[in-house]
């Protein structure tokens, strides 16, 4: 039995944050900081996730203009081809909030780890503007700290019945150390506060592998597997990769395995209120820098 929980409503979520994207920069007189969002985009229903997200920042950082980039090319080519709407990644808006007149301005990246995408397309290019001061906020599992925090937000959601149940939580992955390490990490963490039960870490691609996973939940006693996002958003990953039909998606390999009862988690980390919090707050720190 499969049980998925959906959401979503692309249509209005993309044309209300296209509003916003599009809008005329006016708020550069005000003196304070531009703010730019920072996500690896998605194409699917679960682009409200950003929408969502923009509301909580404006509750925190009121009258600072918010903007949007996005860091994977695919999907802006994607979202340009099937919607007709315009993406910017992170240098294009910089460039443009500086025409406007901007001179400081904090960019919160909503990426999981600090690993490629980070690297390359936040750090990096944030660095190529003259006469811009750029402040970075940080990933979410870039501490100890956020480690922690992340750890306790996630496992309020969690089943008691670890005996007979199964969380998986399932993340992109991070083709470079540093990225990945940050999961191996919160893996340690997961094994250290709930050693011997069924709760595991596993990536789409790198480590934690998906083979690991596997292994581990087909020697448990566990009779439903909860598969939960653990990406900022529940885009074609969720839908495909994780929990779509094709026979090589985790829902598809499991159910070789057992006659599993499978539980889809279809809402990304971005509407978890702790999670939300801590990007917060790292989006705090970086306006700090500016003051």
């Amino acid at each position: 039995m499969v049980k998925q929980v959906r959401f979503g409503w692309l249509s209005l979520a993309l044309i209300l944050l296209m509003v916003i994207v599009s809008g005329t920069l006016n708020a550069a007189s005000t003196g304070k900081p531009a703010i730019v969002l920072t996500a690896f985009g998605t194409s699917t229903e679960a682009f409200d996730t950003y929408h969502h997200f923009e509301l909580q920042v404006k509750k925190r950082f009121p009258d600072h203009e918010i903007r949007w980039a996005f860091t994977s090319h695919k999907v802006r080519q994607k979202v340009a081809q099937e919607k007709g709407q315009k993406l910017n990644d992170l240098p294009t808006m910089l460039r443009e909030l500086k025409a406007a007149g901007y001179t400081r301005v904090a960019v919160q990246s909503l990426h999981i780890v600090p690993g490629e995408e980070w690297e390359k397309k936040i750090v990096r290019e944030s660095r190529k503007i003259p006469d811009l001061k750029v402040a970075l906020g940080a990933p979410l599992l870039t501490s100890k700290e956020d480690q922690e925090r992340v750890f306790q937000t996630l496992t309020r959601t969690f089943t008691h019945d670890l005996k007979n149940t199964a969380v998986v939580l399932v993340a992109h992955g991070s083709p470079i150390p540093q990225g990945e390490q940050s999961y191996l990490a919160f893996d340690r963490l997961l094994r250290a506060r709930y050693p011997g039960q069924n709760v595991f870490l596993g990536c789409v691609g790198g480590q934690p592998s998906r083979t690991e996973v596997m292994e581990a939940v087909k020697k448990s006693h566990a009779t439903t597997v909860i598969l939960m996002p653990f990406m900022f958003v529940a885009g074609e990953h969720v839908a495909k990769d994780i929990l779509g039909e094709d026979p090589e998606s985790w829902k598809s390999e499991l159910l070789k395995q057992k006659a599993y009862r499978i539980e889809g988690i279809t809402k990304g980390l971005g509407y978890q209120e702790g999670i939300v919090n801590i990007y917060l707050d790292h989006l705090a720190q970086a306006m700090k820098i500016l003051e």
